[in-house]
This record gives C-alpha cells, structure tokens and sequence, in this order.
C-alpha cells in the first residue's frame, strides 16, 4: 500500500516533459544540484573519517589524563568547525 502510496505521490509531483528544451532544463537543473550534493557528500565522507580516526586513538587515552582533555579538546573544535562548513 506505501509503495502505492509513494508512486502516486511521485506522479503527482512532477510535470511531464513535453519539449526538448524542457527535458534539457531538467536536466541542467538536476546535474547542478547533483554537483552539490556530491560535494556535501564528499564532505561529510572526510568528516566522518576524522573522527573515526578521532574515536580510535581517544579509546586508548585515560580519561580525565591531560592527553585525553586534549583529544577531546581538539574533537570540539572540530565538530564546531565541521558544523560551520556545512
């Protein structure tokens, strides 16, 4: 029934294509957000990689040691940076 549901939602979305210069405008439009998506993608891809790296070498530290304030110090940082990139 959702699969029903979703398909008539999809229909009802768009506009069927009934020129050559619309179809090339849909596409334009598609393949320039597609670029921002894959550049986001990229991104998230590089952040996620950083704090796994983050997370593994900050299981190793004591806590409370100053090693370990200065893991989750610099892990801070990150996340407020990631977040102002994004």
């Amino acid at each position: 029934s959702s699969l029903t549901e979703k398909s008539i939602f999809s229909i009802r979305k768009y506009t069927a294509i009934v020129s050559l210069e619309q179809r090339q405008h849909y596409k334009d439009d598609f393949n320039a957000e597609y670029e921002e998506y894959r550049n986001l993608h990229s991104q998230i891809d590089k952040i996620n990689k950083d704090f796994r790296q983050f997370y593994e070498q900050w299981k190793s530290l004591i806590p409370g040691s100053e090693a370990y304030q200065v893991k989750k110090d610099k892990a801070m940082k990150a996340v407020l940076h990631a977040s102002s990139v994004l």
